[in-house]
């Protein structure tokens, strides 16, 4: 493991939108696990969740820690961007300037988005002077516009996690001037690191690096033990083609997840006679679409859930026979891309069904860790489930493999031990 550099203990200030979050895991993850290798780390974030999902993988010292911009200090930012514009009237305007450029190529809505975050990035920057910040590292547009704005007007150097949609694929806000001033930016996919770096012209290439997402293979066992032999679910074991398919699927509701696909899949499978049973945990503006449009395939082949806690995930995962995930490129380039929930699967010994979308070609290995299939297509979704269905063999030397390629690539040891490095390095100046 690498520590962190003892020559530069400086703390670090991570920003996030929501702080925990439900759906962005691998945040939380890499937070301890910089932690625990000597990085002093504050959180700040924009609003708390609600409801609060369980605190499981972040430790009480960073909940209690965690510094909250709305509803907690909403007024004291107010008071405090009003008094930066007094004292400092020459810096405060000009970020502002800063930020508000282009602002005629911006959504409204966008727009004034951006303006909150800049006023959040000034009323924090005072709190994070406090606290000894001195250098900020953030993910997703709304962490990187408030470390931009933190960096304009009080020099506190940043760096940030480029995901995907927002950040990068559907009208990204100020990107060319938050890889101008960022000093590091780490891509999880080397799809988003080439995108990344032909869209800004290659003047940036040497600040750009691809650092997967990791996942922690303990995770599981401590958040959701495995059950007692006797109380296993009716129906485990090699039980050959005769009982139906346990197919999941997890994300944020979301049309990019491809869940229509799937259910159409799923309805083309019992229509053909294959049995199945699709679990969809997870919420969003599309999950009511999907009930009004598949109303009587979901009394029957599928199950939405709604959001769950990570526990009930990795319970699902154990007891489902494979995972799948049909990523899809939206009409407005709204796309995955490095969806964690593949990685949690693929520990948990999951042979995969994904799409041939951004990054997850980097993630599953095509008919050795599962079967890659082209988006929106059910029909080729339906036959890699049903060839999946009459192999079991199959599945568990597809499962087997996946396991091993997310401890040999995706490791969270790994990932974490390259973003230390990579932060370390940039502490001590080199």
């Amino acid at each position: 493991m690498i520590a962190a550099a003892k020559s530069a203990r400086a703390t670090i200030g991570y920003l996030i939108a929501v702080f925990p979050g439900l759906t962005e895991t691998f945040i939380a993850r890499e937070i301890e696990a910089l932690k625990s290798r000597g990085f002093e780390i504050v959180v700040f974030a924009i609003k708390r969740p609600d409801p609060v999902p369980p605190p499981a993988l972040s430790s009480d010292e960073t909940l209690r820690d965690c510094v909250y911009a709305r509803p907690d200090r909403l007024v004291r930012h107010f008071a405090v961007n009003l008094q930066a514009l007094v004292i400092h009237p020459v810096r405060y305007i000009a970020t502002l300037r800063a930020m508000a450029s282009g602002w005629t190529a911006l959504e409204p809505r966008t727009f004034v988005r951006l303006l909150y975050h800049f006023a959040v990035g000034v009323g924090f920057a005072g709190e994070m002077r406090r606290r000894g910040i001195t250098h900020l590292h953030c993910h997703f547009t709304s962490g990187c516009n408030i470390a931009l704005a933190a960096h304009l007007y009080a020099g506190i150097s940043f760096s940030f996690t480029a995901h995907a949609s927002d950040d990068l694929f559907v009208r990204p806000v100020h990107l060319p001037l938050k890889l101008r001033y960022a000093s590091l930016v780490i891509a999880v996919s080397e799809y988003s690191r080439r995108y990344l770096d032909s869209v800004t012209g290659y003047v940036y290439s040497h600040k750009l690096h691809r650092v997967f997402n990791g996942v922690d293979l303990g995770e599981a066992a401590r958040l959701a033990p495995a059950a007692p032999p006797g109380e296993q679910p009716a129906g485990d074991g090699d039980a050959g083609t005769s009982r139906p398919l346990r197919v999941l699927s997890v994300g944020n509701g979301a049309g990019v997840k491809g869940f229509a696909t799937l259910i159409e899949a799923c309805t083309q499978l019992r229509a053909a006679g294959c049995p199945v049973e699709c679990t969809i945990i997870g919420e969003g503006p599309g999950s009511t679409l999907l009930t009004r449009r598949f109303g009587a395939a979901l009394n029957g082949a599928v199950r939405l859930l709604g959001p769950r806690p990570l526990c009930d995930v990795y319970r699902a995962m154990r007891d489902a026979d494979v995972f799948v995930l049909l990523s899809e490129i939206g009409i407005d380039g709204h796309r995955d891309g490095f969806p964690t929930v593949l990685l949690e699967a693929m520990a948990m010994s999951l042979p995969v069904v994904a799409t041939w979308v951004s990054g997850i070609p980097e993630i599953v290995e095509h008919q050795v860790t599962g079967i890659l299939v082209p988006e929106r297509t059910p029909a080729a979704a339906a036959a890699a489930l049903q060839r999946l269905h009459c192999d079991p063999a199959l599945r568990a030397r597809m499962g087997a493999a996946a396991e091993e390629r997310v401890r040999r690539l995706f490791a969270l040891d790994h990932s974490a031990d390259e973003v230390a490095r990579l932060l370390s390095d940039l502490l001590a100046g080199r």
